[in-house]
């Protein structure tokens, strides 16, 4: 992601603000983050954060896996899963692990992709930046699902 795309991926994502992905690249900047953007025929599409970690053994997480408000439903999310998977396999990681709210319809696609639930739910918490300048501490339950790759 280049910095002037941040405000593109805002009015593509509406549930995601500016100020949110502004914190993102910060973030990557700082080593936290991969923040990737999937693009089509030179359009922006997609984001999805990447990190290697030790939290679960030789894995990639994958997170903040995210589609334009119009082309979902259209392979780009089964595309950028893909991308990680094979990236995951040519950093020698055994598996992506992912967190995922419990009433997030995308369980479906990463069920379908070959992830599967691991361990009980858990509440996930994580900070909204808004674009007013403010943080919101979020919660939402969620379930941990693993691929080996």
């Amino acid at each position: 992601m280049r910095l002037h795309e941040i405000e593109a991926l805002a009015a593509l994502i509406p549930e995601t603000t500016a100020a949110q992905f502004a914190n993102r690249w910060r973030e990557q900047s700082l080593g936290y983050r991969e923040l990737l953007v999937a693009e089509r025929d030179g359009e922006l599409v997609g984001t999805v954060s990447i990190a290697e970690t030790e939290r679960l053994r030789r894995s990639l997480h994958l997170f903040a896996l995210e589609v334009a408000e119009a082309l979902r439903n259209q392979g780009v999310g089964a595309d950028m899963l893909r991308w990680v998977i094979d990236e995951a396999r040519r950093r020698g990681r055994r598996r992506v692990f992912l967190e995922v709210r419990i009433d997030n319809p995308a369980r479906r696609l990463y069920h379908r992709l070959g992830f599967r639930r691991v361990g009980p739910e858990f509440t996930n918490a994580w900070w909204q930046f808004n674009d007013d300048g403010t943080q919101t501490r979020m919660e939402e339950m969620s379930v941990r699902m693993v691929k080996r790759v």
